[in-house]
């Protein structure tokens, strides 16, 4: 492992346990095995040690969410909701279980927003690509006037009602209801005739040979 690696590994630790105000460059570095000194010569402050680490974490989110486009889906409700959550689990899974997730988001925002609104842009982009590769070989057909990045932004949206009325409970009934909310954005955008349950069934058996 790199040192770096080993530092921002030793970093979640320290600011999944005591939150980001109580947390020292000190404790950081008593985790990583390291002098302060050689905490510093890769970190010059607890700021750009916090945005490393968020900068990380969201990079190996974008990572999940290809190794989901990756894996076959029978339709396009099921791979978005795949890529989706793939997201949202490697991000929440580096801070679940923490009495300082709501401050460590917060203070992501506050340090790091350029880079956070950044990354969530990436993710649209693939999220988008993942629609418009459905709808490029039939598999979804869209109404008049819809377009795929509509399609994106109208399941972004929602997505974020669904997680601020979920907030507070398991991961599986927001996963659940996550799901049932693009199914039916998906069943509304889709042009009358769109795909055949032959075709989708088809269309399954084709990708899992």
């Amino acid at each position: 492992m790199e040192p770096r690696d080993g530092i921002l590994k030793a970093a979640q630790v320290v600011f999944a346990r005591h939150g980001f105000r109580q947390t020292a460059m000190a404790m950081v570095a008593e985790e990583a095995g390291l002098s302060r000194q050689a905490l510093y010569h890769h970190f010059a402050s607890k700021e750009a040690l916090f945005a490393g680490l968020v900068d990380a974490l969201h990079e190996g989110a974008l990572d999940a969410s290809k190794a989901a486009v990756a894996k076959s889906a029978a339709s396009a409700p099921e791979a978005i909701a795949n890529v989706m959550l793939a997201y949202h689990k490697a991000l929440v899974s580096r801070i679940q279980g923490s009495p300082y997730a709501a401050e460590l988001i917060e203070e992501s925002g506050r340090l790091c927003g350029a880079a956070v609104s950044s990354f969530g842009r990436r993710f649209e982009a693939a999220l988008e690509g993942v629609v418009a590769a459905f709808v490029r070989d039939g598999r979804l057909k869209l109404r008049s006037g819809i377009s795929p990045r509509d399609v994106t932004e109208m399941v972004q949206v929602a997505a974020k009602g669904v997680k601020a009325a979920h907030a507070g409970e398991s991961e599986a009934k927001y996963a659940q209801s996550l799901k049932r909310m693009i199914n039916v954005i998906c069943a509304g955008v889709e042009a009358p005739g769109g795909v055949t349950q032959q075709h989708a069934k088809g269309t399954a058996r084709r990708i899992a040979r």
